[in-house]
């Protein structure tokens, strides 16, 4: 199946939720961790057209090894210290400039990923992620945060400074 497909999918049941939750029913941010790392996997997804509007690979939590260890399949945990991905939805928080440039935090809204400010898993740029597909090779890992290339999170900043109540979704 097509990311497009996989993501459209997930879109409609998400667009229910933010509806009866109150988030932004315009825009909303997916994670594909099915995927592999070195192809496109991280989405912004337009309700109103039904379309991706940007695709790129993503890094992933590559547990407590380096974040530079490259892995193209993403482990999961919700627990602090895991250096893992957490799947689930989570509501993208307060705008920051931290050590990796523009982040965002997030705030988990699932069992699965209640942790997340905790754990300061933010959504973020590095230099080290790559903006384009370069399977069969492996984006870097992180320490459990969704990475972009810096290009990328350029790209998403210029939009999530436009939005309010974004849902980024991580699943597999």
């Amino acid at each position: 199946m097509s990311l497009r497909s996989r993501v459209a999918e997930r879109a409609a049941a998400l667009l229910d939720y933010c509806r009866r939750e109150g988030y932004n029913t315009r825009i909303a941010l997916f994670v594909d961790l099915s995927r592999h790392s070195g192809r496109r996997r991280f989405v912004v997804w337009d309700f109103e057209s039904e379309d991706i509007l940007l695709a790129a690979p993503v890094s992933h939590g590559s547990g407590s090894r380096s974040p530079h260890v490259r892995s193209a399949y993403a482990r999961m945990s919700n627990e602090d210290g895991s250096h893992l991905s957490s799947l689930g939805r989570a509501l993208v928080a307060e705008r920051y400039e931290g050590r990796y440039g523009t982040a965002y935090r997030l705030d988990g809204l699932d069992s699965t990923n209640s942790n997340l400010r905790p754990r300061c898993v933010v959504l973020h740029g590095w230099e080290h992620t790559t903006s384009y597909p370069i399977y069969p090779l492996a984006t870097v890992g992180s320490f459990g945060c969704p990475v972009l290339s810096r290009r990328m999170m350029q790209k998403v900043d210029a939009i999530l400074m436009r939005e309010r109540c974004v849902v980024i979704e991580v699943y597999i």
